[in-house]
């Protein structure tokens, strides 16, 4: 009775990112004798979520800034999915390949694809499917819900094909070689 009290106060106050499961509240131990206040957690993780957003947390780049075309650290949870929802309107789909290893400890291979037909940060679209592949995995417990996420992809696979296209400006003037004014350099090239 008293966890269902628990659950249905739960409930009530709003509770957006965590709730109980079915028969959860019966087998749940709290670590500390009693349930975390979901609001100060819904709290930190709103907080976290804006911060960084899946795309900049997945495209974090350790590169020195002047190399770095993609600035998460300059993006919002909501900047970072306008950007990505322009380049790819008809979405941009994640599928598993194949499947490596089975519970608790699943290891497999994806595929990101979607077709760039928007503007990426200046850069026309061109129509070309975009894919990059990589490796994933997922510690999950007994009731298989996910415990840690580990993934593994090179970000310039997805980068280098959404800056192939013409500056946005040079396309609309009807430039062909965008290379000309691409202000950008390889930092490995030797500069003649």
């Amino acid at each position: 009775m008293e966890n269902l009290k628990l659950e249905e106060a739960t409930k009530k106050a709003g509770e957006k990112y965590r709730s109980f499961l079915h028969e959860e509240s019966e087998n749940t131990v709290w670590r500390h004798g009693g349930p975390p206040n979901f609001d100060v957690v819904n709290q930190l993780f709103e907080e976290g979520r804006t911060k960084v957003g899946s795309y900049n947390a997945l495209l974090k780049s350790t590169l020195p800034e002047q190399y770095q075309y993609y600035k998460a650290e300059q993006e919002t949870f909501e900047s970072s999915h306008d950007v990505f929802r322009s380049a790819f309107p008809r979405g941009f789909a994640w599928e598993v390949i194949s499947v490596h290893s089975g519970p608790p400890v699943i290891s497999y291979k994806f595929r990101h694809w979607g077709y760039f037909e928007g503007p990426f940060k200046g850069n026309a679209p061109t129509g070309e499917m975009v894919e990059f592949f990589g490796m994933g995995i997922l510690k999950v417990d007994e009731s298989l819900r996910a415990e840690d996420v580990e993934i593994y992809y090179d970000p310039a696979d997805l980068i280098s094909k959404l800056l192939k296209g013409s500056l946005i400006s040079e396309h609309e003037n009807g430039i062909a070689d965008s290379s000309a004014a691409n202000t950008g350099s390889c930092p490995f090239q030797k500069q003649a």
